[in-house]
């Protein structure tokens, strides 16, 4: 007699039926009816205890592994396992110019660190504060400038500053101190303590993300979130991992509570101190915005703490190889970087050794604060790189994709007309490019694509795509040499179908398009009112590497910006995004199209 049964079934009624398989090899219940017997409903608790058991087994073992979990709880957990601290939320930061005019004419003048303006998003009023000291010095014409360093573009943060003070325990308790809120910024927060509760002299304690060096006597901390969606500080265990508060010390934790993306948008601060002069006379702070507030974000998503948790703990806070670059500067900034990609000089176009290239979609416009990012980062770099690499920059290079899909629609299935089917097809689409491309690395898979279009009505019985890329060009007036580089291959010339095609544009005073020449490589203009070439060969392109060379190109724009090239792919089931490319979805060049049916 088999004395196992099998234990791989999670469906309540397939593990009731292996019960009774089981009890039916015993001679006792050889020929017994369980459906008519007492003993029907025991199995029936059997079964359900081994379901309920059997999906808490999975769901705790899905929530132990950082591709798995679902709970931001256990990503939490996970992540700080591997030392990685998810972002809190992002205080809003504006861009401003303050200077103040100061009849006594003073050799300096200083505007102290939290410092606060007033302003308005959407009828709720929000609070931004500098978080440095600013100097001023005469400009020459009695005007003081505040600046940091050399600097007058003044960084400005949202956010209330709050205070929380506990008393040190005994270290071997291992203690925390929470935070009771889930909305500070950790950019924000610092921790002082006192010898006791009376003296009003402290030591500064640093946070771990930003020591350099850490003995037995550093004064160090780290504040993370907890698994409640709080947040708690801990400190060293005064071995080896830094010095811990005393029993009876006073720790006290200054932070900033912030609002996060909702300050984002103002444009006018007043000024909510005041700045006075040696005769205690009140001075009038001049405010000129340089950049309206922005990159204000949320507490880290989900999908991004799984992504950056293990190439941070790879690169243990030193930047050796390129991924160590790109963790170290998500890590640091990302307020303002919504996506990064690195990669070594060896494996640039062309190559550049002792470097190390960077390609980052940041969140803002503001030209500024694109620029100052970078030189922050290239300072940081400097004391993380244990090599003495260059850091270089490349802007992303945006691929458009224009999808045609075509589908089978039986207007039996549905009560929509075909306009809405086709109306709700094209907002399928765009949702599906919206949700999976946009950052680095990602890929279009046609097949993908087409399944969500099937799924998207039952009334939508099969379908097909025909896939272009885009590529927007901007003519320079008295440049005729350029290089266009796509991210994937392109389809070898045919002898009945034009690979290459653009958009029209001027030439000589004439209105002209560009086309390769069936069955080669070759790149002409062509007339569009007489249909004959205007140049034969103004340049050519490359099937392999995906390039179209122009070495006589003197066109101009009719309107807009850009010039609209498209190519075919090669393989236009697959479309990988290699280096810097990032695709994006044209949904003005992209329509689809219903083709009806009686079929089911």
């Amino acid at each position: 007699m088999a004395t196992t049964i099998k234990s791989t079934e999670l469906d309540f009624d397939e593990i009731k039926n292996n019960l009774k398989v089981f009890l039916a090899q015993t001679p006792e219940f050889a020929d017994y009816n369980f459906e008519a017997s007492a003993l029907s409903n025991l199995l029936d608790v059997l079964a359900y205890n081994t379901h309920y058991n059997a999906l808490t087994a999975n769901f705790a073992l899905n929530e132990s592994f950082l591709s798995t979990a679902q709970l931001r709880s256990s990503l939490v957990s996970i992540a700080g396992s591997l030392g990685y601290t998810v972002q809190s939320r992002n205080a809003s930061c504006a861009i401003l110019n303050l200077y103040v005019t100061n009849p006594l004419v003073p050799s300096s003048m200083t505007l102290p660190e939290g410092f606060r303006f007033s302003t308005t998003v959407g009828n709720k009023s929000y609070v931004f504060k500098t978080r440095e000291t600013l100097i001023a010095t005469n400009n020459g014409a009695n005007q003081y400038f505040f600046r940091l360093v050399e600097n007058k573009n003044i960084a400005v943060y949202e956010g209330v500053e709050k205070r929380k003070t506990f008393i040190a325990g005994p270290v071997g308790e291992n203690q925390s101190y929470v935070i009771p809120t889930d909305n500070l910024d950790l950019n924000t927060v610092k921790v002082r303590v006192y010898a006791d509760t009376s003296t009003t002299f402290f030591d500064v304690y640093t946070n771990l993300n930003d020591a350099v060096n850490i003995d037995k006597d550093s004064r160090i901390f780290v504040c993370k979130e907890t698994p409640n969606g709080q947040y708690e500080v801990t400190f060293g265990n005064g071995a080896r991992l830094g010095r811990f508060p005393s029993v009876g010390n006073k720790i006290e934790v200054i932070y900033d509570q912030v609002a996060g993306p909702e300050a984002n948008g103002a444009r006018t601060f007043d000024p909510l101190d005041v700045i006075r002069d040696a005769n205690n006379d009140q001075l009038t702070l001049n405010v000129t915005t340089v950049a309206g507030s922005m990159a204000g974000s949320l507490k880290e998503p989900l999908e991004s703490i799984r992504n950056n948790a293990p190439y941070l703990y790879a690169s243990q806070n030193r930047m050796v190889t390129a991924s160590d670059y790109a963790a170290l500067a998500l890590r640091n900034f990302s307020n303002v970087i919504s996506d990064i990609k690195s990669w070594g000089g060896e494996d640039n176009l062309p190559p550049q050794y002792g470097a190390v290239y960077l390609s980052i979609i940041f969140n803002t416009l503001d030209a500024n604060v694109q620029q100052q990012t970078k030189a922050d980062f290239r300072n940081l770099a400097k004391n993380l790189a244990v090599a003495s690499f260059d850091v270089e920059y490349s802007d992303p290079l945006t691929t458009y994709l224009e999808v045609d899909p075509v589908f089978q629609w039986n207007p039996n299935l549905t009560s929509k007309s075909q306009t809405a089917i086709e109306a709700l097809v094209n907002t399928t689409v765009a949702n599906y490019f919206a949700d999976q491309l946009g950052g680095f690395d990602k890929s279009f898979r046609r097949s993908n694509l087409l399944t969500v279009i099937d799924d998207a009505d039952p009334s939508i019985l099969s379908s097909r795509a025909d896939v272009k890329m885009q590529f927007r060009f901007t003519p320079v007036a008295g440049k005729v040499s350029y290089e266009l580089n796509f991210p994937s291959a392109i389809a070898s010339p045919e002898d009945d179908n034009y690979i290459v095609r653009s958009k029209n544009f001027v030439l000589d005073g004439k209105t002209c398009f560009l086309r390769n020449k069936l069955g080669t490589t070759t790149i002409e203009v062509i007339d569009i009112s007489t249909g004959e070439p205007e140049s034969d060969s103004i340049g050519d392109y490359d099937p392999n590497t995906g390039t179209i060379r122009f070495s006589n190109f003197g066109g101009s724009l009719i309107s807009g910006t850009f010039l609209r090239i498209t190519a075919i792919p090669a393989n236009q089931a697959t479309i990988n995004a290699t280096r810097n490319n990032v695709l994006a979805f044209d949904e003005d060049a992209s329509f689809s199209r219903a083709a009806i049916t009686d079929t089911v």
